[in-house]
């Protein structure tokens, strides 16, 4: 019901948003004489598009947030000692950013659309702009993925270890089918520990300072050149963040029913 209910509000904006982005440029073409889709420049693209990313996002937190059926609550944190947290953190923002290294050679490669190879120059020029963004639309989507979705499933079946890697696969084609090839390779050990830090603390708010973390590191990656030591490195980073964030939460793990 969430899936759905997330899918409705999330094609009703893109409709409606498309519908007059498409408006308001042949608008201004038409009011400067320009041929019909002149104003198509990058910084008015990602203008708009941000505008009704940041109107999707307020929607989703507005429903979700109204109906009871997520909050950004911080889960088990509380309990947790101080000591234990700071690692938590810590360990979480090591994790993606091995993540991020390892993603970069990855994307270099497989990065031959155009359009997107603009929008990500363009989003590691206006970095700033670029991550606020971001944050915005990684918190409301952790809110429903997680906060909504997976606390259901795992509230319903408590099954960790099956939930989370049918969790992953699912998120592996998603991204095969949605972003370049060899993504899912990386998709699927973000999907893994993202999924066990949930389970582990059950607030979203790790999760999200890790993705604002990735995309930081990613972004700022930008035109540099690739190597396959970046995998190296990167899976060092990941599993050493790994152990410094999961390994401390071992003892207040909830039991398997």
């Amino acid at each position: 019901m969430y899936l759905l209910l997330a899918l409705g509000i999330t094609l009703g904006v893109v409709f409606v948003g498309g519908a007059t982005a498409g408006f308001i440029a042949g608008f201004i073409d038409g009011f400067n004489g320009d041929k019909v889709g002149t104003t198509s420049s990058m910084t008015y693209m990602v203008g708009v598009g941000s505008v009704f990313i940041i109107v999707l996002c307020g929607i989703l937190n507005w429903v979700f947030l109204k109906l009871d059926f997520a909050s950004y609550t911080i889960g088990r944190i509380p309990s947790i000692p101080k000591s234990v947290r700071w690692k938590v953190l810590l360990g979480t923002i090591l994790v993606m950013t091995g993540f991020a290294i390892m993603s970069h050679p990855l994307f270099s490669k497989d990065m031959s659309d155009m359009f997107m190879a603009d929008s990500y120059v363009w989003m590691h020029e206006h970095l700033i702009f670029s991550i606020l963004v971001l944050a915005v639309i990684e918190a409301t989507a952790n809110l429903v993925i997680y906060g909504a979705i997976l606390r259901e499933v795992l509230e319903w079946k408590h099954r960790p270890w099956q939930v989370i890697l049918v969790y992953s696969c699912i998120m592996s084609l998603i991204s095969f089918f949605s972003e370049a090839s060899s993504f899912p390779i990386v998709t699927i050990a973000i999907a893994q520990f993202e999924g066990w830090m949930y389970e582990y603390t059950r607030s979203v708010i790790p999760i999200i300072v890790g993705d604002v973390a990735f995309w930081i590191v990613l972004l700022c990656l930008v035109g540099v050149p690739a190597s396959g030591w970046f995998l190296l490195i990167g899976a060092l980073v990941a599993g050493a963040g790994a152990h410094l964030a999961l390994n401390p939460m071992e003892p207040y793990k909830p039991l398997e029913d």
